[in-house]
Formats: structure tokens, C-alpha cells, sequence
């Protein structure tokens, strides 16, 4: 079967002597894994869609039962000139590591792909000491379209701040995630799409908390997927 397909270009990997495997984000399939024969060859015209962060259209043979398909061609549908600097990089990856890590393999989820491509509008028109704070929002947001959010409070008058894992409320009395008040106040403040830079040590207190607690519900789904198949 032949599809044509919306793609955000998430990750690339060297295959063969000339290939690539690509993975994918669409609107029409959800993540899936592509191999672009002779993509790194000089006679390619494909290797500039597929650069990771790139928005293609790609027309795919998708084989039934098939792990990794095959691509026959993809072109640009919006360019993205201003993700050059390494700011820029960085947080785009972010966001597409996110995807890679919380999507299951080809089921469609038209949310999580119209999330993903209007951060990345978002992350290339944003200056770029400000662009950690985009991949911050978006991956708050895709928490709370994967249904666990965070359930963000105003920051309170105290040096720290305690996170429930369960269910992403602020607690009081030293239970929970602890995060420092300012890292607690700079991922409020991305949220709300209040860009800010964001010091390095706030930046290690937001990736620890943001992997915990994707983690925590990853798992839990995980858990409850089984237990459903065994009933």
C-alpha cells in the first residue's frame, strides 16, 4: 500500500552504505520507521527533507505486519531556515525525543502531531536564549494531552517545591519530586508561554522532573495495557 503522509522528521541513522532509517512522526500513520535507499549518495534529492526536525510529505510503501517500511520520496512542505543555532537544535530535539519516547509505533494521534509541528513554528520564531522555554511548554502540553498534565500552581513563598508523581499536584510537607523554587518558577512561568531563559541549573532540576514523571505514567500504561490484554 501506497500512503502519502504528513511528516515531522524526528530522528535519522545511517543504514548500509548509502541509506538512512528515518523515523517519523505523521498526521496519517503516528511514529513510524522508514529506510531512504541511497539518500546519502550525491545523486539524492531527498536529503535535505530528511533531516531531523525537517516537515516533509513522504510517500511511503507500507508493508502489513512490517516493522520498517520503505520511502520513495519526500519534499519539503515548510522550511525551517531559523533552527540553526545550537539553542535552536537542542530544543527541537527535545521535543522529538519526547514523541519517540511516549508514542507507540503506527497509531495516529492527530493532537500530538498538530502539538509537535506548531512548537517547532513556535521554537523558529523565538530568539534563541528563549528556546529551551518552547520545548518545556510543549512537552507540559503533551502531558496534558496524554492525559497526566501537571497541575500547575502559582509558585509559592518557599525554597523548595514538591511535585506528586501520580498526579502532577504541588504538595506541601516535603513528599513528592522536590524541585528548587526557581526551576519550579521557570517551568510555570514556559507554561504559561512566558519565554525566559533558563539557567543551567534549573535546566538539570526540569529534566529530572519531566523524565520522572513521564516515566512514572509510560509505566503505568504499560501496566494497564497488560492487565487489559490478559482479561
Amino acid at each position: 500500500m501506497i500512503i502519502s503522509a504528513e511528516s515531522i522528521v524526528l530522528h535519522s541513522r545511517r543504514y548500509g552504505d548509502s541509506s538512512r532509517i528515518v523515523t517519523l512522526y505523521t498526521r496519517e500513520l503516528g511514529k513510524v520507521s522508514v529506510v531512504a535507499k541511497g539518500i546519502r549518495t550525491t545523486k539524492s534529492t531527498m536529503s535535505a527533507a530528511l533531516e531531523p526536525l525537517s516537515h516533509c510529505r513522504c510517500t511511503i510503501y507500507h508493508g502489513k505486519n512490517k516493522e520498517l517500511h520503505t520511502l520513495s520520496q519526500a519534499e519539503t512542505v515548510t522550511q525551517r531556515r531559523n533552527l540553526t543555532t545550537l539553542e535552536h537544535l537542542q530544543s527541537g530535539l527535545l521535543m522529538c525525543e519526547v514523541i519517540i519516547r511516549t508514542q507507540a509505533q503506527e497509531q495516529a494521534e492527530t493532537d500530538v502531531f498538530e502539538l509537535l509541528r506548531k512548537a517547532l513554528e513556535v521554537l523558529e520564531s523565538t530568539e534563541e536564549a528563549h528556546a529551551y522555554s518552547v520545548s518545556v511548554a510543549m512537552r507540559c502540553r503533551l502531558a496534558e494531552v496524554m492525559g497526566f498534565g501537571l497541575q500547575f500552581v502559582p509558585p509559592l513563598e518557599q525554597p523548595a517545591v514538591f511535585i506528586d508523581i501520580t498526579d502532577g499536584s504541588v504538595l506541601v510537607g516535603g513528599m513528592g519530586v522536590q524541585m528548587s523554587r526557581s526551576a519550579y518558577q521557570a517551568m510555570y512561568s514556559c507554561r504559561k508561554g512566558q519565554w525566559t531563559a533558563v539557567c543551567d541549573a534549573d535546566r538539570l532540576e526540569i529534566e529530572s522532573t519531566l523524565s520522572l514523571y513521564f516515566s512514572h505514567h509510560l509505566e503505568r500504561r504499560i501496566v494497564a495495557q497488560s492487565y487489559s490484554s490478559l482479561r
